[in-house]
This record gives C-alpha cells, sequence and structure tokens, in this order.
C-alpha cells in the first residue's frame, strides 16, 4: 500500500540473513525487471538511497545482527518508448529514480520524469516520494534563457525553488510524450533518439530494507 498522507512510511522487521546489495537505481531497476524478487534486497547508492536517507556504501552491514532493519515498499516506472530507429518497436525499461529528456547536453533538458524527485543529486523535484504512486513531472519551456536554468538548478541543489511561469511541476500515475528526436536519461543510462515514451506508475513494486 502507497504510503499516506501523515502515515508512517516503513515498519521495523528482523535483519535478513542474506542481502542482495544493490548500488545504484538502476540496478534496483535491473533487479525488478529479472523477476527475483522474492530475495531480500538493500541499496547504498544513487536516488532512491538518498530520499530514504542511507548514506555510505556500507550502510546495510552492522555488526550487531540482532538490530532490526526497516522495510518499506518502493513504486517504479514503467517506460514504453520508440525511438527514430524503429519507430514501430516499442521498447520497455523501468526506473527507480528519474529519467530526463535532452536534446544535447543537460542544459538542454525539457522534461524530467521523477520517482524520487532526486536527479544527479538535485533535489528537483521536493514534493516526490518513492512510494506515493504517482510520477512527478517536470516540464521546462524551451524559450527558458540559460541564466534561469543556471538559477534553477543553483536552487534545486537545496530543494529550493522559485515558481517560474516557464517550468511546469505537476503529478501523475501516467504521463505520455512524443516530439523531435532526444536523449532519454533514465537512472543515469543514456537512450538515443527517442521520439515517444509512456510512463506509467507501478505502486508497491518492491521492497527495500535499510
Amino acid at each position: 500500500m502507497t504510503i499516506r498522507k501523515l502515515g508512517p512510511y516503513g515498519v521495523p522487521v528482523p535483519r535478513p540473513t542474506k542481502l542482495i546489495v544493490l548500488h545504484s537505481d538502476s540496478e534496483i531497476a535491473q533487479q525488478f525487471k529479472s523477476g527475483t524478487l522474492s530475495e531480500p534486497c538493500t541499496v547504498t547508492k544513487g536516488s532512491i538511497a538518498q530520499s530514504l536517507g542511507i548514506d555510505g556504501q556500507h550502510s546495510y552491514k552492522d555488526s550487531n545482527s540482532v538490530l532490526p532493519m526497516t522495510l518499506v515498499q518502493i513504486d517504479l516506472l514503467q517506460i514504453e518508448y520508440r525511438t527514430e530507429f524503429s519507430k514501430d518497436s516499442v521498447i520497455r525499461t523501468y526506473v527507480a529514480g528519474s529519467l530526463s529528456l535532452q536534446h544535447h547536453t543537460p542544459f538542454s533538458t525539457f522534461l524530467i520524469l521523477s520517482n524520487s524527485g532526486i536527479l544527479r543529486d538535485r533535489d528537483v523535484l521536493p514534493r516526490a516520494h518513492p512510494n506515493d504512486g504517482f510520477a512527478d513531472v517536470l516540464e521546462i519551456d524551451a524559450a527558458i534563457n540559460m541564466r534561469q536554468r543556471a538559477l534553477a538548478w543553483h536552487r534545486s541543489k537545496t530543494g529550493s525553488h522559485l515558481p517560474h511561469p516557464q517550468c511546469k511541476a505537476s503529478r501523475s500515475v501516467e504521463y505520455q510524450w512524443s516530439g523531435r528526436s532526444s536523449n532519454m536519461i533514465a537512472d543515469g543510462v543514456t537512450h538515443k533518439g527517442v521520439v515517444w515514451l509512456n510512463c506509467k506508475v507501478l505502486p508497491d513494486a518492491m521492497s527495500i530494507y535499510f
């Protein structure tokens, strides 16, 4: 069940005898894609780890194995997309953290879809939560100038934002986009030539111990 407003998130549970240790958002998504969800998992790095307050490569290790861990559910984003190279073929992938669309460089980013709210260590969508059942969306007008882009990127370091008429934030359980050929960066992995995508939230897709 996705998190409820003002409700608790996570439950204390006994420490599993064996944990699969994942080191990034992309590894979380790959673990889901592999279908081996019965194995207990923890994560040490990436935006999901950051949003859960996990800090450090060895955060899952503890000399006192009697101490409990916290078990939480996280959502994932199911992404179906087409590229200019195979417009008739739909490709499916999964995103644990965030996805962005850009034309050439990060400063040409015009769309961000996020489960964690964090992109490249920046809190770009502070309202996001990895288990709220929504994808948080940031649409950036192509006409926004470089100075305003740089200012917004600087402010996102601390999660502080000022409303801007050329940046539109929203939330959705499903979102679709189509347009000119673009680079899609999904959990840090680049997919080139994307011309269409559909994002669907998968609630409570995985369990994470920390």
